[in-house]
């Protein structure tokens, strides 16, 4: 039977195999047991054709790297070649019905709860967006804030603090990209790490990631908490805006309590391309601790969001794209939720505790669970 017909006639019928559960031992701070799809929260209606695109796009990179490259950071060794066969099939399957894309992915797919050695499946998600800010080209009293290209003397080692390029140390040195009218705007595009500015004659320039000073970074929700000045349940980022926009002459203090700094360039791309080196997808594009799950891999995660003193449920179907320094842990996920005050509305109600499930392709399943 050709291959295009045989793929067809797995992605019409159901999953119906059975096979006994196995658990997976990673090579770090991981364990997998494997779960059924049954046993997810909303899974019948996760968005499975977005998720299925943005697996796509990380194909895509995945194919062009060298077969025998190693992937599969903490969960096992995998390779590049490993994944040949089913990002080959999700081409085949783009073209079909939204049941037969979920059928892809039961098929094709095997999911195994994450944990930790000790057993531990809870974790940290929280989200980010593309920021909006308002700037200019010129310094102005009312464009004062810069935002920083990277600087040519930067390596690897630790560069200046925070504390040290507030106070004016790259104040010469011809880096400035852009002035915003917004400090606590401007913090906040330091820790989405892309943004949009809207220029005074109505232009629109995109900002990206281009470097970090290589210094520790730390939550400014943890100053926040740990002065006493935001009640710990309170913060997020909308709290923190008010406060810091309230107490502009505090602000600084509570600034400078994160070494970390991020210096930008102007974008090519019309879109946010994640640390994988792809196009991120709004709410199908998760940030994960790189040296844990592997770039590429699709994660189920269930969280919630914390909105009004309310919880709602957030079950999602996700592409592992992106890192940052803040996510770090065998359960920790930054989800992507795009540009626009619904994506800030969304990211910033996101601080909540959750799990993730990841799918691994049969094949990969069969060779890292051998003996």
């Amino acid at each position: 039977m050709p291959k295009k017909l045989t793929i067809i006639f797995f992605l019409l019928a159901a999953a119906s195999c059975i096979y006994p559960k196995i658990t997976i031992k990673g090579k770090g701070n991981v364990r997998l047991t494997q779960v059924d799809f049954a046993s997810f929260s909303n899974w019948q209606a996760a968005d499975h054709r977005k998720a299925l695109t943005a697996f796509s796009e990380s194909c895509k990179h995945i194919a062009k790297m060298p077969q025998n490259r190693s992937i599969g950071a903490q969960i096992g060794n995998i390779t590049a070649a490993d994944f040949r066969d089913v990002c080959e099939i999700a081409e085949v399957v783009k073209g079909m019905s939204n049941n037969q894309i979920k059928n892809f992915f039961e098929n094709w797919f095997k999911p195994f709860l994450v944990a930790t050695k000790s057993g531990e499946s809870k974790g940290l998600f929280t989200g980010y967006y593309e920021a909006d800010l308002r700037g200019s080209k010129i310094k102005s009293e009312k464009y004062k804030y810069p935002i920083y290209a990277k600087p040519k003397d930067l390596g690897s080692e630790p560069y200046l603090t925070r504390k040290e390029i507030e106070d004016g140390a790259l104040k010469g040195k011809d880096l400035e990209i852009l002035y915003v009218d917004d400090i606590a705007d401007l913090f906040f595009l330091h820790v989405q790490g892309s943004g949009r500015v809207t220029l005074p004659n109505g232009a629109v320039v995109r900002l990206s990631f281009a470097a970090k000073n290589n210094q520790p970074y730390n939550s400014i929700g943890n100053y926040f908490a740990d002065n006493k000045l935001i009640p710990r349940d309170k913060i997020n980022a909308d709290s923190i805006k008010e406060w810091m926009r309230a107490n502009p002459d505090q602000s600084y203090e509570a600034m400078i309590s994160n070494d970390s700094y991020i210096f930008f360039k102007v974008a090519d791309a019309e879109y946010v391309i994640g640390a994988q080196g792809v196009p991120l997808t709004a709410e199908h594009s998760l940030a994960v601790d790189n040296d844990i799950i592997p770039y590429g891999s699709p994660l189920w995660v269930e969280t919630f969001f914390k909105r009004n003193g309310a919880k709602e449920k957030y079950n999602q179907l996700l592409i592992a794209q992106d890192t940052g320094s803040a996510i770090r842990g065998v359960v920790r996920g930054d989800i992507f939720f795009g540009h626009g005050a619904d994506a800030e509305t969304k990211a910033s109600s996101m601080a909540s505790s959750g799990q993730y499930y990841i799918l691994l392709p049969n094949n990969v399943v069969d060779k890292i669970s051998r003996p």
